[in-house]
């Protein structure tokens, strides 16, 4: 891939006219950034959950933690019955491994070098709250996504921008990372 990929502006203008304000229950800056981007007023507010899971298929596991972290915040005291709120998950899965965010570089090195020149899915959890009806929904989303065949320095020079921090499968297509997709 040459280029970072954009939200299409069809899609950030129906975004925008359904819903102009939001609150996100993460502290996650891409997330924010993307929504910010559909000219959304996005109000943060961090849920602080243990990311612990009953389920062991991805497409559950990621929906299940968009779910805590949402309901998270419609218990809290910050909770506006009055506003759309979402929370979010993402998880890599390289077949039939889960792989979250890594512990070090080390461990960042060992995720990438395994997902180099293969297909693997990002699975993003989303749950939603609708104000208008008062329900939640929740959804999985998969995309299928090809690295190139990395190199060690490749993978090192990656590793150098500080990027695999805090990110599912040890990279951020938002950033420099969509470098390493074929």
């Amino acid at each position: 891939m040459k280029t970072c990929p954009v939200v299409d502006l069809n899609l950030k203008n129906k975004v925008h006219s359904v819903c102009s304000r939001i609150v996100l229950a993460s502290a996650s800056p891409n997330r924010k950034a993307l929504l910010e981007s559909c000219n959304v007023d996005v109000i943060t507010k961090p849920q602080d959950i243990w990311e612990i899971c009953s389920k062991t298929e991805g497409h559950e596991v990621v929906k299940e933690l968009s779910l805590q972290k949402l309901n998270s915040y419609l218990s809290s005291l910050d909770f506006d019955p009055s506003l759309v709120a979402i929370g979010v998950d993402t998880l890599v899965c390289l077949d039939g491994v889960l792989l979250g965010k890594p512990s070090d570089r080390a461990k960042a090195f060992e995720m990438i070098s395994s997902l180099s020149g293969v297909y693997h899915s990002v699975l993003s959890g989303l749950s939603l709250y609708n104000p208008k009806s008062g329900s939640v929904t929740t959804i999985c989303d998969e995309s299928k996504v090809l690295f190139r065949a990395l190199s060690c320095d490749e993978i090192n020079t990656y590793l150098d921008t500080g990027e695999y921090i805090g990110a599912a499968g040890a990279y951020k297509i938002q950033k420099t990372g969509f470098s390493l997709i074929e």
